[in-house]
């Protein structure tokens, strides 16, 4: 079964070259929107928000319900499971944002965000004459966009006003991860370690209420919804086991599904792999980039100061 393990292990090259332009594109635009705001600016004011929400992550979430799929094909068959796959889905956002004031209620906010996701599972099976299976996923996913929005103020009944904004944003993702396989008899484990990277575009929307709180601050809570997929994800991986030995890997992230001969259901089920050449071969199918779905709704509240 060890040589199996490149099969259903996981965790991301695209032209490096390209993901610099687009990222000095991507500055400029946001440059020359922030120059042709501040230019006509009268004040600005500076929003704080935090907030908590949804994700809809994607391949990871269809590769960890791979497994459970998997095990619970063998169940059927007699096999006791342990633990869970957990999700990535809910989780804690936050943003830092300039918004320069406008006429007639308009402004242009230039924003930095930080979005994570995490949360471990811990899964197995017991097969009667072969031994235990086990599994434990240790994913991270942090992202950063840099944000630029278009913002409308009504101009309300004092002290209550309300808003709506919408715009564009450029998000550098990360995933950290840990990838570990136990089995017996006999003992043997294998851990994966890995630093995958991933940029691209996005586009958000929100709307809420703002309250003035005291001169210069009001405090406001808002919806927030957004569209993002990240879909080329690069980077390094470093494998050890138990019988001492190490390997490195680095290259693009690919999703795929993989046959399983490792417990002979004859099962397609989604699997990852880190690697400079795209997989191939009888038991693998449907073979594309990993993608990471950003998208979702947040519940975000937070302070606007203005000077």
């Amino acid at each position: 079964m060890k040589g199996r393990l490149r099969h259903i292990k996981t965790f991301a090259k695209e032209d490096r070259h390209m993901k610099r332009k687009l990222s000095i594109l991507t500055t400029i635009i946001f440059v020359l929107f922030a120059l042709t705001g501040m230019s006509q600016a009268k004040d600005f004011s500076l929003k704080l928000t935090g907030g908590y929400g949804t994700m809809t992550v994607g391949d990871y979430n269809s590769f960890g319900e791979g497994f459970e799929s998997l095990f619970d094909v063998l169940v059927a068959g007699g096999a006791a499971k342990q633990g869970e796959f957990k999700s990535l889905k809910w989780g804690v956002e936050g943003e830092g944002e300039i918004i320069f004031k406008l006429p007639a209620g308009l402004g242009i906010g230039i924003g930095v965000g930080y979005i994570q996701r995490s949360n471990e599972s811990d899964l197995g099976v017991t097969i009667p004459l072969l031994g235990e299976f086990n599994l434990n996923l240790q994913p991270d996913l942090t992202a950063i966009p840099i944000n630029l929005s278009a913002y409308y103020f009504t101009p309300g009944v004092v002290p209550l006003k309300l808003f709506a904004y919408g715009g564009v944003g450029y998000y550098f993702g990360k995933i950290n991860h840990i990838f570990r396989v136990d089995m017996s008899p006999p003992a043997y484990w294998e851990q994966t370690e890995g630093d995958i990277k991933g940029q691209g575009f996005g586009f958000h929307g929100g709307a809420g209420l703002e309250f003035n709180f005291i001169p210069k601050v009001s405090f406001f809570v808002e919806g927030r919804a957004r569209y993002c997929k990240l879909t080329s994800w690069e980077g390094d991986e470093t494998s050890r086991d138990s019988d001492g030995a190490t390997d490195s890997q680095s290259g693009t992230l690919w999703y795929f599904e993989a046959l399983d001969t490792n417990f002979g259901t004859g099962q397609w089920f989604s699997a990852l792999t880190l690697s400079d050449t795209q997989p191939a071969g009888a038991e693998v199918r449907n073979v594309r980039k990993y993608e990471a779905d950003l998208s979702g709704f947040i519940l975000r509240v937070g302070i606007r100061i203005k000077f």
